[in-house]
């Protein structure tokens, strides 16, 4: 089945179109479209299945404008089925810290939270680009988007001089304003990996904030 924007005026099963309604929350902005989520999505989807499509969904969202923000959107795009990929049961043999928000935001899936515990960890360890540029792109990030009041401290950063707030602002509101001059100043000061590094940290904050915002709203909704 192929689903279009018109997917509302179709006659979709009540499931489908719960789904959907999360999908759309958390690609446009979660504050302005969450309440349009269908208040019987408990009945539907429990709430590991619920945090396991809301971060497919911020994960595909994100790295899509990363595509874009790197000047490879192709002119045209097939729609291409593939199946639905099955995830790994193995448990990753580590040991994630506690009072990361996304380890509570995510804990009813506990092998997805700690795959993306794991990929947010080495994102850390680069040494591509410069980590207090990354903090203060996380930091700005955060404020873009309503999540937990409890989780802001964990993200705030000393972002008012950091050269790359621009940039993230650019991302969130407008990605295809991302400029090829501005990539190839950041090539040129950090190389093609600093780049990669950088616009990888913009997909994933952007995606995990908005997982934090949808599942933090629906939690206080179905209380």
């Amino acid at each position: 089945m192929q689903i279009t924007d018109d997917w509302r005026k179709k006659s979709l099963s009540r499931e489908w179109n719960v789904a959907l309604q999360l999908t759309d929350c958390l690609i446009q902005t979660p504050e302005k479209s969450i309440d349009q989520l269908d208040s019987d999505i408990r009945e539907l989807f429990d709430v590991s299945e619920i945090t396991e499509i809301a971060l497919g969904v911020a994960l595909f969202h994100g790295f899509s404008k990363m595509l874009i923000a790197l000047g490879r959107e192709p002119d045209e795009m097939e729609t291409t089925i593939i199946p639905t990929p099955t995830p790994s049961l193995d448990r990753l043999d580590k040991v994630f810290a506690v009072d990361n928000p996304m380890h509570i935001a995510l804990s009813p899936s506990q092998n997805l939270r700690d795959r993306w515990l794991d990929l947010e960890e080495a994102l850390w360890e680069t040494q591509s680009y410069p980590i207090a540029e990354l903090l203060a792109i996380r930091s700005r990030l955060s404020e873009l988007l309503p999540i937990p009041n409890t989780f802001r401290s964990y993200y705030s950063s000393d972002a008012s001089y950091s050269s790359s707030l621009r940039i993230a602002d650019q991302f969130f509101y407008d990605v295809r304003s991302i400029t090829e001059e501005q990539r190839s100043e950041i090539s040129s000061n950090f190389g093609i990996e600093g780049l990669v590094v950088l616009m990888i940290c913009l997909a994933l904050y952007d995606g995990a904030f908005r997982v934090m915002s949808v599942l933090d709203h629906w939690e206080k909704f179905s209380e």
